[in-house]
């Protein structure tokens, strides 16, 4: 029997195939439909917070140019842990991501004993979405007037000068011995259990200095109660030109807070591609501005690969600062 395909048959055998190729990939297909549905961000602070404010806000702008929800789930605890393990156990079908804090990525495994993920095999960058530069605070009736003050009373009395911090191994204290180690400065770091209490302890002269956002100490500072000596931001944000740069006085000493846009690794690429930049645009509508500052934050948005280096580059300082310091996972 002759199988030899008749000329007309192999025409339309070609045509088939030419249509075939030109169609795009089925993932390509549902990336230009994204979303459909309402899409979910996991954060890991309780609801209130700056970062579940600024998120809300963005959400809302997100919402309106997709047609679609945006669902905060807030999953506190555990040092951004418990959000970190709520992302890891959603689906990969693009509609549940992460909106998280530096240290649950730079800090936490190597803190926290138990935890199981690790960021670089685990999950994919988006965006960096803001940062949020540390502030060095002291009463406002403090002898010190610049931080090189501060320094050469440190310098003069090892372990002498109290510096407040939210807890061993946050990243306020993890800045503050940042700064010391910069600097060749020894303090004596006094551990709360969070902020409002380092802020009672430095107002009531237990410690002399604290560390936090601009947000934690705006109020004390602006109501003439506190100063900041300097900023240990990587450089002058808006609204925070009357503070001088803590790398001025001593080189190296930059350290924020940061919050960044993740997914779980499997995510179709176009969908974040798409999520990448309606969120970087969000991120710098005036509105969304002007609310971030209020929070202390400072947007930073970008592509994948600058948050990559970026986690590199965190996560290389503050395990030098760990490994310095001695301190295990716990």
């Amino acid at each position: 029997m002759n199988r030899t395909p008749s000329r007309r048959g192999a025409i339309a055998w070609a045509v088939s195939l030419s249509l075939l190729s030109a169609l795009p990939p089925a993932h390509a297909q549902g990336a230009a439909k994204w979303p459909s549905q309402a899409v979910r961000f996991v954060v890991p602070f309780p609801a209130g917070s700056a970062p579940d404010v600024l998120i809300r806000h963005v959400g809302a702008r997100l919402g309106e140019k997709w047609g679609q929800g945006v669902i905060v789930d807030n999953k506190p605890g555990g040092s951004g842990v418990i959000g970190m393990n709520a992302i890891l156990a959603a689906p990969t079908d693009g509609y549940t991501f992460g909106f998280v804090q530096g240290s649950a990525i730079s800090v936490a495994p190597s803190t926290i004993r138990g935890v199981s993920y690790d960021f670089n095999r685990d999950f994919v960058p988006v965006t960096l979405a803001a940062v949020a530069p540390f502030m060095l605070a002291v009463p406002a009736n403090s002898p010190y007037k610049t931080l090189a003050d501060f320094i050469a009373a440190a310098r003069a009395r090892p372990q002498g000068i109290e510096v407040a911090d939210n807890g061993r191994g946050t990243a306020p204290h993890l800045a503050s011995a940042l700064l010391g180690l910069q600097s060749g400065a020894q303090f004596l770091e006094v551990h709360y259990p969070g902020g409002a209490q380092a802020m009672q302890a430095t107002l009531g002269g237990q410690t002399q200095m604290m560390v936090e956002t601009y947000n934690v100490v705006a109020g004390n500072v602006q109501g003439g109660r506190m100063r900041v000596l300097a900023s240990m931001g990587d450089r002058v944000e808006a609204g925070l030109e009357q503070f001088p740069l803590a790398s001025k006085t001593v080189p190296g000493a930059v350290a924020h807070g940061w919050f960044a846009v993740i997914a779980k690794k499997g995510v179709d690429p176009q969908v974040l591609a798409r999520l990448n930049k309606d969120m970087n645009e969000a991120l710098l509508l005036p509105d969304v501005v002007a609310k971030s500052r209020e929070l202390g934050t400072y947007p930073r948005p970008g592509t994948p690969e600058q948050l990559a280096r970026y986690i590199a580059e965190d996560r290389k300082t503050w395990q030098d600062v760990l490994d310095k310091l001695n301190i295990k996972p716990e």
